[in-house]
């Protein structure tokens, strides 16, 4: 009985002793669970109070700056308001600098402007001969500028006008190629064509006429009404689109391409289509100075006018050279016919005078 009861004393104060463990455990924890929350609450008290103590501290500072302005703002009022106004002379006695006034610059006189292709060296020299003129100046310089452009636009004609096929090198060329045949192998395996009997024609004319017709009269058209020559052409020109046909293989092409003009003619040379340049030489088209001999002068303005047109008109390939020749003749005509002004002027020598050399030397 004695250990049995013993036992369960044991165990009884065992018990005791876990629940008053456990109750002491949760007071403590309470109690840190109170005493956390009372610091928390604090914190949160104290951080409060910090934060409107800025606001305030905030709020005055700035109150205390607005003041301190408008105390500054109302004592530069008053002192501006005490100071009296200084009394100024109308008129001062000093010498005091005044800006100049420019003159504006005279407009410079617009001379007129040549819408032409003439090199600018060309048109200076066109500018010393007319200055050796005094009364006859501008109309000189458009005169001689007007043949410059006409040379021009002769030279941009010749330039821009069509091919014109030689005729009789393009009769020799399509009679070689009609020579040509194409020898073409037959076929092996060929049934031969069947051979037709050979047809009788009867002469309709050998009978004997009937004579009804001997004493019959019939009018004759006058042959000497003739029709349009619109309507005979339509009328050569409607036969001739019967009759041609589209080219069958490429040689019938390229004849008509050559009857038209638009390939070109064998052999190819640089000189096709100058057919009235073949009898002239290379020689005549670059050397043209020896047509200023016989009345150009040795130097001057029209000296150097004159060798300039020659050097152009020797790299003009567009024109010919009758036309070269014409065109240097205008110019000699043209001063020939100044003659008298260039002499007072001193631009050319008068050949009179003994000293003085002559114009064609």
């Amino acid at each position: 009985m004695f250990p049995t009861s013993m036992a369960t004393s044991i165990r009884n104060t065992k018990m005791l002793l876990r629940r008053a463990f456990s109750i002491k455990r949760n007071e403590i924890l309470a109690r840190n669970l109170c005493f956390t929350r009372t610091l928390n609450a604090n914190e949160d008290q104290d951080k409060s109070k910090k934060v409107v103590e800025e606001k305030k501290n905030k709020a005055e500072l700035k109150e205390a700056k607005q003041k301190e302005a408008k105390a500054k703002l109302n004592m530069l009022l008053e002192s501006m308001s005490k100071t009296t106004q200084k009394a100024y002379p109308s008129e001062s006695k000093l010498s005091l600098a005044t800006p100049k006034i420019r003159a504006k610059p005279a407009k410079p006189v617009k001379q007129p402007v040549f819408n032409t292709k003439i090199e600018p060296e060309m048109l200076q020299a066109v500018e010393d001969v007319s200055n050796m003129l005094s009364k006859e100046k501008e109309a000189l310089k458009n005169s001689l500028i007007a043949k410059l452009e006409d040379v021009a636009d002769e030279s941009e004609r010749a330039r821009l006008e069509p091919f014109k096929p030689n005729k009789q090198k393009t009769e020799d060329l399509n009679s070689l190629l009609n020579t040509l045949k194409v020898d073409g192998k037959k076929p092996k395996n060929k049934s031969p064509a069947p051979k037709l009997a050979p047809v009788k024609i009867e002469d309709i004319y050998s009978a004997q006429p009937s004579g009804i017709f001997s004493k019959a009269h019939f009018i004759e058209e006058s042959s000497a009404v003739s029709g349009l020559a619109t309507w005979d052409m339509l009328y050569e020109k409607e036969l001739e689109l019967a009759v041609t046909h589209p080219p069958a293989n490429g040689f019938q092409q390229m004849i008509q391409w050559t009857k038209q003009g638009k390939v070109w003619q064998f052999p190819i040379d640089n000189e096709q289509g100058l057919d009235e340049e073949a009898q002239v030489g290379f020689h005549e088209h670059v050397f043209l100075e020896p047509h200023l001999k016989p009345w150009c002068p040795r130097r001057g303005p029209v000296r150097h006018f004159m060798e300039l047109v020659v050097v152009g008109l020797s790299k003009n390939p567009y024109l010919t050279v009758e036309q070269k020749k014409e065109h240097i003749n205008w110019f000699r005509d043209f001063f020939e016919a100044k003659r008298s002004i260039l002499i007072d002027t001193g631009a050319i020598p008068d050949i009179t005078t003994k000293s003085s050399p002559s114009l064609s030397t």
